[in-house]
This record gives structure tokens, C-alpha cells and sequence, in this order.
């Protein structure tokens, strides 16, 4: 249930929130990660098209990853933290550099945030890796808290040289 929460959210605690995101990726807490995504959240990483820039209709376009509702995600995290997902074997670690956090807008209900990214991942066998790329976020004002209802990562890279997945971006 959304309750319009009447304060604003200050900058520095959509900044905190985001860290924390971060840390818990890192961390490789992907269950209290989850915790964070509202029951009907996307996560986006449009890929680059032709002209160079990013698809626009997730639906019907070209995606790195496109997830809709937090059971693709919990699906995900299972694959991952099982061994079945041979491209995060072994799973590396990871260093999220969230800065630049901007509110773009501040609603009743939701808030629009903006960061810049840089992920450093390593695991013995593939060596580092490193991205970066800005986060769009919708975060759900929900019981007095913030959700991420729709997190986009827009990479700059649009050639990838090897992998990543939810946790390396």
C-alpha cells in the first residue's frame, strides 16, 4: 500500500540508500539486496543500438538484461548463488563506486534518482574487470521507507569485453 509520505527525501538520504545498496551487492548479501526491489520492480540495462544510442522500448528492443517483477530477480540471485550460472563461476568481488547522486524529482509517492557508477569486479581466473555507467532509479515511498521500483543502468561501455550481471554493475 503507497502512503504519501509528506516530507521530502533529502539528496543525502537517497545518497545512503543507494550506498547501502551497493555495499549489500559487494557484500554478496543478495537476499537483504532483494528486500530493497518492491514486488513489481524492473531492472534495466538497455544495450546500445547502431546509432549509438540506448534502446528505448525495452519490451521490444535489444536488452543486456531486462527483468520485470522481483521473482526474475530472486530467480537470478538463486541461479547465482547456486553454481547454476556458470558465468558468475566463481562468483567475484566487487567494488560499486556509486557518486554524483542527484533527486530529480520528489513526489508524493516516489522519487526519481540519478547516480554515476563505477564497478571494479575480480575473481582469480578472468582477472579485473572494470564498468561504469550511470543509475536511473524510481525509488516507491512504501511504510517510510524507499523501494526500488525501477533501477536502469545506462553502461558507457557498449562493447563489453567479457561478462557481468546484476552484481558486477
Amino acid at each position: 500500500m503507497n502512503v504519501a509520505v509528506s516530507t521530502p527525501v533529502s539528496t543525502a538520504a537517497v545518497a545512503e540508500f543507494l550506498y547501502r545498496e551497493a555495499r549489500l551487492l559487494d557484500c554478496r548479501k543478495f537476499g537483504e539486496w532483494l528486500d530493497l526491489f518492491t514486488e513489481d520492480a524492473i531492472f534495466w540495462v538497455p544495450a546500445i543500438g547502431m546509432d549509438r544510442t540506448y534502446t528505448s522500448e525495452p519490451e521490444t528492443d535489444l536488452n543486456f538484461i531486462y527483468i520485470v517483477g522481483r521473482s526474475g530477480l530472486e530467480a537470478r540471485v538463486f541461479r547465482v548463488e547456486s553454481g547454476g550460472s556458470l558465468a558468475s563461476n566463481p562468483l567475484p568481488h566487487t567494488r560499486h563506486l556509486v557518486t554524483n547522486v542527484m533527486v530529480d524529482r520528489d513526489g508524493p509517492f516516489e522519487v526519481q534518482a540519478f547516480a554515476n557508477v563505477q564497478v571494479v569486479a575480480f575473481c582469480e581466473p578472468r582477472g579485473q574487470q572494470i564498468l561504469n555507467g550511470s543509475y536511473e532509479y524510481t525509488l516507491r515511498k512504501e511504510d517510510g521507507r524507499l523501494r526500488i521500483s525501477c533501477k536502469k543502468v545506462l553502461l558507457l561501455e557498449y562493447v563489453i569485453d567479457g561478462y557481468f550481471d546484476f552484481f558486477t554493475i
